[in-house]
């Protein structure tokens, strides 16, 4: 086993100077979302798959991206690098599988009118006089009847009766989102690892007072920003379909793509899925899981291996993993599609891509078994495969680990890491 794992870190190593990867402390604290807290748009909703709209500055400094550049983000979340190339002034477009997802990111980035801030500001300021009883959700969602207590859920729903009274599409998206921003917040569950997990203490958290204080937030936010520049385009469908779409020609496509560590983000945003209607059934639900990438076990995966056109790492890594025990049988089979699926999505930026442009993906490494897996690296082979130059990757952190883990690791620990791998076409 230690012969093993010390063949794995030379390559590992041998790949590292290949692809002229180094370390930048700058970028450490720019991975998460952490640092939005306070940053007016990004603090609506957190968002924790997310990253700061300081490391996309930094992504466009990088690169010298010139002023009437494109900007395309194929993962785009809840619209972190929307925010901030309109922001600057760049046309953009995201894609966006999670429907929620997609919804967070347009509202964050309309062109809001006097009138319609003014509407908003006097929706936060409403007496919400809340007595009557409210007909429940029409969802099949299971955990629906232990999220909330009756007086809490009868409260939300009144108050997103009043904003479907409302008339302006905009006013009223825009405050479904407030809505959707506090429903965490307000439950007896909260967000953790890989989907919810019941609070330990009795949630007493008023409804309506959160949902005014988060669009008297918003409704200040839009005081103060000027709603010039170009409004993002956004498509809610998987980027792997990305090729299908006639959208022209960008300068830059950067996003952080879901990492392969079985995380779900259909499981994680489940309570803003299933109260705002984006699915009404379980059926919807697993067939948008089916399109999306396969970076977890929900997904569609197919248990057939094919490594034609994958680097020769790859292939050891899953010959590797094939000959240990490990927790779900599947996960070698899923490792190979979601590479497979990620060359895929790198040919169709490859199309859709200036000559010169460029490609900067955030992503973190995984790890099954005793085993790192680099998917920076493997992205950096992938990507000059296509026919991309890999300028570089730059390493932004390396993730703790428990004494467990370290010990399982050992001296491969140091690729439990975030990076930015920089591609150039």
């Amino acid at each position: 086993m230690k012969n093993t794992k010390e063949k794995f870190l030379n390559k590992y190593k041998l790949l590292d100077r290949r692809l002229n990867t180094d370390p930048d402390r700058n970028y450490e604290y720019l991975v998460n979302f952490s640092q939005t807290k306070n940053i007016p748009v990004h603090r609506w909703f957190y968002y924790q798959e997310g990253y700061s709209p300081d490391l996309v500055k930094n992504i466009f400094t990088e690169i010298n991206l010139k002023s009437n550049a494109r900007i395309l983000d194929p993962f785009c979340g809840s619209g972190t690098s929307l925010v901030v190339a309109k922001e600057l002034g760049y046309d953009s477009l995201g894609v966006e599988i999670n429907p929620f997802s997609a919804f967070a990111s347009e509202v964050k980035t309309r062109n809001y009118t006097t009138s319609e801030i003014k509407q908003i500001g006097e929706f936060a300021n409403k007496d919400f006089s809340l007595t009557k009883k409210v007909k429940s959700l029409d969802i099949e969602f299971s955990l629906l009847g232990r999220l909330f207590t009756p007086g809490r859920l009868n409260k939300l729903l009144q108050i997103r009766e009043q904003i479907d009274n409302l008339q302006n599409i905009r006013v009223k998206n825009i405050c479904f989102f407030a809505w959707l921003s506090v429903l965490e917040k307000v439950s007896n569950y909260r967000r953790g690892g890989n989907g919810l997990k019941k609070r330990i203490r009795i949630n007493k958290v008023d409804p309506v007072v959160e949902f005014k204080n988060r669009l008297k937030e918003i409704y200040n936010d839009l005081s103060h920003l000027s709603s010039i520049h170009h409004e993002p385009g956004i498509i809610n469908d998987s980027s792997i379909n990305l090729k299908k779409y006639d959208v022209g020609k960008f300068d830059v496509a950067i996003f952080s793509p879901p990492y392969a560590n079985c995380f779900d983000p259909f499981e994680v945003y489940k309570i803003e899925l299933w109260m705002g209607g984006f699915v009404r059934n379980y059926e919807e639900l697993r067939n948008k899981r089916k399109t999306a990438l396969s970076s977890n076990l929900n997904a569609s995966i197919e248990k057939v291996f094919n490594l034609d056109n994958m680097p020769e790492i790859l292939a050891d890594i899953i010959s590797y993993l094939r000959k240990n025990q490990l927790w779900d049988t599947r996960l070698p089979y899923m490792l190979n599609n979601y590479f497979i699926q990620m060359r895929e999505v790198l040919q169709a930026l490859f199309g859709k891509l200036e000559k010169n442009g460029y490609c900067a993906i955030v992503v973190g490494n995984s790890a099954y078994g005793t085993l790192p897996v680099p998917t920076d690296t493997i992205l950096g082979l992938i990507g000059e495969d296509i026919g991309f130059r890999c300028k570089k990757i730059i390493v932004a952190r390396t993730n703790e680990t428990s004494s467990q883990q370290h010990l399982k690791i050992g001296n491969l620990k140091e690729y439990l890491r975030e990076s930015i791998v920089l591609l150039r076409k």
